[in-house]
């Protein structure tokens, strides 16, 4: 098989990568992920102060913790535009098809990534199955529709989507790191509001390539119940690439539905067990409660609360009949303690996430609840930068 072949045998392609010109200030450009700091809307004031006038990823995605606010409207709705701007302008061109493989710098150590393009067609969310990629969290399809709509209407993908591998022997990221040791970096630069670093080095050859597939088949073989792939972020951005590719197949000829951009997502791939990926609880924030109350009604504690799987599913039934009453799923346990602390609000911490079970417990027991776990705290999530164009 050729290196194309050996890729789609493990549900993989190579994207067109869509890159910033030379004249883009990457620093400016790169923003983290849209469903970063939902509960911090001055953060994201922080970032449009910094990037200003520059081309920025901020002006082709909206920030989560703008969605309520009717002022912003306008940046919402001028995305698609921003992005023919940025294509037309030349701050966004093609330079090839290929893979990055990047090292983020974090608060844990050096993160290894692997951007390339993932197979819908090898993917279900859906619970029990058994596709090679699978949802690790429960998929909220009511939440779907304005994210597919977001992707038909608008040029470019740019994905906050983050995927895991379990490669204990680090095969794949030990290889990479040895092949790049004496390349020159596609990107090197430090990133905004005190986020770490990032540096990628893109990818074409056919030996490297080759040898990427060639990792992932052997991973493929070892895969417990047929999982190669559990999606650690962006579950959402992800089903809503199938439902929109679900939706368009039906309409194109053979020919198209093997080569259709809309068939493929872009994502990073990551190994579990990277020493510098730590899995964090995602805490919840119940907003314009009775503390003391809703704590009698569920019959919990909230500073030693139950298994999220226990809870949640209760959290869920109480918040339906209270609709007076929120919640906000909050990544750092210090802010969540913060936020906890104002009037109305109740914080519910948990300790830890044991990463290492995560593929053997989806393959036993199915997807967990929504919001189970976070690759990291928020400064250390994906930020935006590859893009690809999709129609």
């Amino acid at each position: 098989m050729n290196c194309k072949e050996k890729l789609a045998a493990v549900g993989a392609a190579l994207p067109k990568i869509v890159f910033p010109s030379e004249n883009c200030d990457l620093s400016k450009f790169s923003c983290v992920a849209c469903d970063q700091y939902s509960a911090r809307p001055q953060y994201w004031e922080q970032v449009e102060d910094l990037v200003g006038g520059s081309p920025s990823s901020l002006y082709m995605m909206m920030p989560e913790a703008w969605l309520t606010d009717a002022s912003r409207a306008a940046h919402e709705a001028a995305i698609p535009s921003v992005m023919e701007r940025y294509l037309a302008d030349g701050s966004l061109a093609e330079i090839g098809e290929g893979m990055v493989f990047l090292h983020r710098s974090t608060t844990t150590g050096v993160r290894r990534g692997l951007v390339l393009m993932l197979d819908l067609e090898e993917y279900d969310y859906r619970p029990g199955s058994k596709t090679m990629i699978r949802a690790t969290e429960k998929t909220v399809v009511e939440r779907l529709p304005v994210r597919i709509q977001i992707r038909k209407g608008v040029p470019l993908e740019m994905p906050h989507i983050m995927v895991l591998i379990a490669d204990r022997e680090n095969a794949l990221m030990g290889m990479l790191d040895r092949l790049t040791e004496d390349m020159a970096p596609l990107y090197d630069f430090e990133l905004m509001q005190r986020s770490g670093h990032l540096k990628g080095w893109f990818l074409r050859g056919e030996n490297e390539l080759s040898a990427i597939a060639d990792r992932l088949l052997e991973l493929r073989e070892k895969a417990a119940d047929g999982m190669l792939y559990a999606i650690g972020d962006g579950n959402h951005s992800l089903a809503a690439a199938k439902e929109h590719w679900n939706a368009l197949k039906a309409s194109l000829t053979a020919d198209e539905l093997r080569d259709h951009p809309a068939r493929y997502c872009m994502v990073e791939i990551v190994n579990l067990f990277d020493d510098a990926l730590a899995f964090e609880p995602i805490h919840r924030l119940l907003m314009n409660v009775d503390a003391e109350q809703v704590q009698r009604d569920l019959g919990f504690d909230a500073a030693q609360p139950p298994s999220l799987q226990e809870l949640q599913p209760k959290l869920d039934e109480w918040l339906a009949s209270h609709p007076e009453s929120g919640i906000e799923y909050i990544h750092g346990e210090q802010e969540c303690r913060e936020l906890g602390g104002k009037p109305g609000n109740l914080a519910i911490i948990w300790d830890e996430f044991p990463k290492g079970d995560l593929f053997a417990d989806v393959a036993r027991n199915g997807v967990l609840v929504r919001k189970s776990f976070s690759m990291g705290a928020a400064p250390d999530k994906r930020f935006y930068l590859e893009c690809r164009k999709i129609r």
